[in-house]
């Protein structure tokens, strides 16, 4: 056998999991691997030591000084990078929504958008170009801003498809409502 599959039995042994088989292979490789024969016997001493050792009775504060501890550490704090993170995700969905309004909702009012969405990412991209030098993880943020954008567009087409439906509906019953007025001979748009 080889040595690391040794190793594995001889933690068997001192775990007690070990078959009669399994503790004949690790004496016989013992005797043959001096190596492994050492650290058998270091394990053993070591093990013997720990259980000769007095037991000690821990503090009694101790539990209350673990949970005061674990309190403390509960309080909510953003490091850095949460931050840029936080700020990347806002930009990416401001950018994102502009982008809808821009290429989905004004043209279908007939009005054309004053910025194009191209000159807004070269713009980002310009300064992204000079703060560049002070992140160093970037990419990996413009990736997670990326992968949030495909989930929002995802759920805001959802909402918008939804929104549009509504607007259409209402529409429809608001046209239908003054056509009927106006048949009936009045017409009253206050």
């Amino acid at each position: 056998m080889q040595c690391r599959q040794i190793s594995n039995l001889t933690m068997k042994y001192f775990d007690g999991n070990i078959s009669e088989i399994e503790l004949e292979q690790l004496l016989k490789h013992n005797q043959k691997c001096p190596d492994c024969a050492e650290e058998f016997e270091v394990l053993k001493d070591a093990i013997y030591e720990m259980e000769t050792l007095p037991e000690i009775d821990p503090p009694l504060e101790l539990t209350a000084n673990i949970m005061t501890s674990i309190i403390e550490q509960k309080h909510f704090s953003l490091n850095k990078r949460q931050i840029i993170c936080a700020i990347m995700g806002f930009v990416g969905l401001v950018l994102f929504t502009y982008n809808i309004i821009s290429y989905v909702i004004l043209p279908m009012m007939g009005i054309t958008p004053l910025v194009s969405f191209q000159s807004g990412l070269e713009v980002i991209y310009m300064l992204v170009d000079r703060i560049k030098d002070g992140f160093v993880d970037m990419s990996l943020y413009l990736g997670k801003l990326l992968i949030f954008r495909n989930i929002l567009f995802r759920e805001y087409t959802v909402f918008l498809s939804l929104w549009l439906m509504m607007f259409a509906t209402v529409g429809l019953l608001l046209y239908k409502l003054i056509n009927m007025k106006h048949k009936n001979g009045y017409v009253d748009l206050k």
